[in-house]
C-alpha cells in the first residue's frame, strides 16, 4: 500500500531547502499522483504543489514531480501546474505500451486512444509542456500487430522525450509465468525501431 509523507513535513523540508539556496526540488514516489490518498485527500498532489509554489524564496525556484500515472492525472492537477510559474511544465508519465491487449497483460488497462486524448488535454491545459514517457518492448504476448500499434501511437503522440526499454524475464516478477515470450532478437529489433 502507498504511504504518503505528512503534508506539513514536505512543506517544511521544501521551505528549509529553498531558504538554503536550493533552486529546484523534485518530488519522487512510486506513484506520486497518489499523494495524500491514504489521508483521505482528494487531489492531494495538486494541493501540495500549489502550496509549495507559494513558498517565498529570494531566488527563482522550480518544482517538479515524478511520476504521473495516466489514470491519476486529474484536471485539477493540470490546472495547478499551468497556474503556477514555479511548477515545471513537465509531465513524466510512464505509459509502458499502447496496445490494449499488452496493457491488459501488464495489469495496467487503458489503450493508446485513451492516452492520446489525455496527452491532447495535457497540451491544451499547459501550453509549452514537455511530456516524457517510457515504453517496454517484448512483453510476453506482444505480437507484431501490438508492436505496430505501439509504433503508430508513438508517432501520433510526438513525445518530447522517449525512453525505450526491453522486457527482461525475472523470476521474481508476476510476468515471469506468462506465456508468449518474445525472442531476444525480435525484442532488440523492436527497441531499435521504436
Amino acid at each position: 500500500a502507498f504511504r504518503s509523507r505528512r503534508f506539513e513535513s514536505v512543506v517544511a523540508e521544501a521551505t528549509r531547502l529553498f531558504s538554503q539556496g536550493v533552486r529546484e526540488i523534485s518530488l519522487i514516489g512510486q506513484d506520486t499522483t497518489c499523494f495524500g490518498e491514504d489521508f483521505g485527500l482528494k487531489d492531494g498532489l495538486a494541493t501540495l504543489l500549489a502550496r509549495l509554489a507559494q513558498i517565498e524564496t529570494p531566488q527563482e525556484k522550480w518544482i517538479r514531480f515524478l511520476y504521473a500515472y495516466p489514470n491519476k492525472v486529474t484536471q485539477k492537477l493540470l490546472d495547478t501546474i499551468a497556474e503556477h510559474p514555479a511548477l515545471v511544465k513537465y509531465i513524466d508519465m510512464p505509459l509502458q505500451h499502447a496496445s490494449a491487449s499488452v496493457l491488459k497483460r501488464m495489469k495496467r488497462g487503458a489503450s493508446g486512444d485513451i492516452f492520446l486524448r489525455l496527452i491532447e488535454r495535457i497540451r491544451r491545459t499547459i501550453p509549452g509542456v514537455a511530456i516524457r514517457t517510457s515504453m517496454i518492448v517484448g512483453f510476453p504476448g506482444e505480437t507484431a500487430e501490438d508492436f505496430e500499434t505501439l509504433s503508430q501511437f508513438v508517432q501520433a503522440a510526438q513525445f518530447d522525450r522517449l525512453g525505450v526499454f526491453t522486457y527482461s524475464d525475472e523470476d521474481s516478477s508476476r510476468s515471469y509465468n506468462l506465456d508468449g515470450k518474445v525472442d531476444g532478437r525480435t525484442i532488440h529489433n523492436r527497441k531499435r525501431r521504436l
